[in-house]
This record gives structure tokens, sequence and C-alpha cells, in this order.
């Protein structure tokens, strides 16, 4: 519960306090028992209704923005002056000596009850307390009513037991909002790191991806340059790689709609074609209802064609490219979608680069750079998969996937 569910709770609470005494007072005043002017009984009854009105708005208010969490606060001080000013001018304005108990000592469990609401402490409970059982009693002492000392006592005693347990259960309620509240605000400042981290992530491994792909690629190309075809080569790689910089310092790194199942196979299969003409391309598009944001086709096809530029560039045998096959497919989250999943995970998009070179040892301590950086870190940031098979002489292959959403479900 909030704190501002602690105020209505409370509002209501006390709403009902003063609802319960309205019948005592009601008996005594129609029976002709109330042994005060109408002058003062009529103020005395008009501003507990006025307070009982304000703390029923308070009680049912719905919350939202406009709502003060404090707003109740100035009602349960009414309750608190209003029943220790109705004790202390009773005796003033008596009409003599009362044989029943007074109607307005059937005030003193509600005056007591909001001063344990009015106050953060239970000290100042009791001592809000002591001062309404010092006006009892100069009531009892003035002689417009007199009880005998035990009842006298007793009736207090009772009166700091309900100041007591209505201070602790006030105390112990706005206690436990508050460390809701604390709870609830460090859990929205943990995710708003966590946010904040995952976009630093993202960002870092986009700027990484094209430090590799494209600075280092083109650096690379120029330095082994050994006729004008290769610097020529190596040129346009400088340009691709100065555009790739630009364009990701300019905050336009591409298209940030949804992109259909279909049209990011056709721009996979395009990539692959671009990087190696020769490809052996196998595209199943599937799942062409289902989408993929614009984020992760981005993050899929840079790891995509960074698997293939590692198998020409590492696989060749005795200066020959090995042999490139490209699949794209749809599959299948594994196990059955629960009804809370509909239209939320209808699956994944996997690419399979697999060459026929002279593969490495996956189990080096020392990865390659490319695979690290381009292909597994850019798919597990945007909540991919990226696995890697190769041994000496038997080729690699680099199985990626990435999850889809459903038509008309904005990721």
């Amino acid at each position: 519960m909030t704190r501002r569910g602690v105020q209505r709770l409370l509002a209501l609470v006390l709403a009902l306090a003063v609802v319960s005494v309205a019948p005592t007072v009601a008996a005594n005043v129609a029976g002709g028992r109330a042994h005060a002017p109408a002058g003062w009984a009529v103020p005395v009854l008009a501003g507990y209704a006025a307070v009982l009105v304000v703390l029923l708005l308070q009680a049912l208010r719905p919350a939202g923005p406009a709502a003060r969490a404090g707003g109740v606060t100035g009602p349960v001080w009414a309750l608190v002056v209003l029943g220790d000013l109705a004790l202390a001018t009773f005796p003033l304005v008596s009409r003599g000596p009362e044989d029943d108990v007074p109607w307005v000592l059937s005030l003193s469990p509600v005056t007591v009850g909001a001063g344990a609401v009015a106050v953060s402490s239970l000290w100042g409970a009791l001592v809000l307390t002591g001062v309404h059982l010092l006006l009892r009693l100069a009531l009892q002492t003035s002689g417009v009513w007199t009880v005998p000392t035990d009842v006298a006592a007793l009736e207090a005693i009772g009166l700091v037991v309900i100041a007591i347990a209505a201070s602790v259960a006030v105390l112990a309620v706005r206690g436990s909002a508050l460390q809701l509240e604390t709870a609830r605000s460090a859990a929205e400042r943990a995710a708003a790191e966590a946010a904040a981290a995952e976009a630093v992530e993202r960002e870092n491994s986009r700027w990484d991806g094209i430090v590799h792909d494209d600075v280092l690629a083109s650096l690379s190309l120029t330095a082994h340059a050994r006729d004008e075809g290769d610097r020529a080569r190596a040129r346009l790689a400088a340009g691709r790689a100065l555009t790739s910089v630009a364009r990701e310092a300019d905050g336009e790194a591409g298209a940030t709609g949804p992109v259909l199942v279909a049209d990011a196979v056709r721009r996979l299969g395009d990539a692959v074609l671009t990087q190696h003409p020769a490809a052996d391309l196998q595209l199943a598009p599937g799942r062409t209802e289902a989408l993929l944001s614009a984020e992760v086709l981005e993050a899929l096809q840079a790891a995509t064609v960074e698997a293939c530029r590692n198998a020409l560039r590492h696989g060749a045998r005795q200066g020959v490219p090995p042999a490139l096959r490209v699949r794209v497919r749809t599959s299948p989250e594994p196990g059955p979608l629960g009804p809370t999943d509909a239209g939320r995970l209808p699956g994944r998009l996997s690419v399979e680069v697999r060459d026929d070179g002279v593969g490495f040892d996956t189990r080096r301590s020392s990865p390659r750079l490319g695979l690290a950086v381009s292909v597994r870190r850019r798919a597990a940031v945007v909540g991919g998969r990226a696995l890697v098979r190769s041994a000496p002489g038997v080729g690699t292959v680099v199985l990626l996937s990435v999850p889809l959403t459903a038509a008309g479900v904005r990721a």
C-alpha cells in the first residue's frame, strides 16, 4: 500500500469513528439530555459534520497525480481540536449538574484516536492523550459531572490503551507503506539503470562492430594492397568505413520500424550475395506474418556478413576461397506456448553460415575478434544467440538466431 493509500484508509477509519458516536449524541439530544444551549451544541455538531464530509471525500477520492499524500492531515487535527475545545468549554455552558454521562464525553475515543493519527510518534500521541485527560479531569472537578475515582481511572486507562493501540497500528501501516515505496523506488532505479546499461552496451556493440568490420577491414586492405586493384578496393572500403562512422555519429543507423520476415530474409540474402556472390543461398521465410525489429535485423545482418567475411578471410585453402552455404529460415520456439504467450513469441529467425575451409580449434583461449565482437556480441545485445562450431580441416559453422514478434505487436 502506498502512502496515499494509507491516508485514504486512515480517513475512512476516522470517518467511521465519527459516525459510530452519532447514535449516542442523537439519543441524548432527542431525549432532552443535552444540558447545553443550542448556541453551543449546534456549532460543535456542525463542525464534526463538516469534518466527516471532508474525511469521506478524502477516503473515496480516487488516487491520481492531483491527490496529495498529506491531504488528510487537516481534518485529523480538526478532530483533535474540536474534541478538546468541546470538552474545555462544556463546563462553561452546562445548565447544571448532570445525572447522566454528558454526550461530549462520548467524543473522547475519536479525539484520542485522531491524535494518534495526527502525530508521527507514540510519545506525541501520549502527549495529546494526556492533554485530553486533563480536560476530562477539569470537567469532573467542575461540579458539572462527577464519577467515582476508580471509574475515572479506568476510563483514563482505557483512553491511554486506545491511544497506544491506534498509534502502534498507524505507525506500522505507515512504516510498511514507506518500505514498499522505498523498495518500489529502488526497483524503478534499478530498472532504469539496467535499461541505460543495455542501451550503452548496444551502442558500444554497434561502434565496436563498425570499428572491426569497416575501419579495421579497410586498414587491413590498405596494408596488404599489392596492385592498383587492391588499392581501389581499399579506397572503397575506406569510403564505406567513413560513411558508417558518419551515419552512426549522426544517429542515422537505419530504419526504426518493424520489418516483415519476408523482407528481412530478402535483405539478409542481398547482404550475403554482396559479400560472396558465389554463395549457395537457401532462403525459407516460413512465418511471413511475423515481424522483426529494425534494430534486431541490423544486428543479425551485420553478424551474418561478418561470419561470411571470416569464412573468406580465414578459411581459404592454399589461396582458394572456401565454398560457402548460407541458410536462412524461421523456426518455432521450443516447447508449447501458453495462453499468455499468444502473439508474443511466434518463433525465431535463424541463419546458418557454413564453409568447407580450413577451420580452427574453438577450444583456444583467444577466439577471433570478429567472432567475439561482430558475431556473438551483436547477437547477444538484441536477445539473440550465436553458436560457432569448427575444427581444423573440417570447416566452420556459425549458427545465429533472433526472436520474432507476432504481427500487430511492437517489440
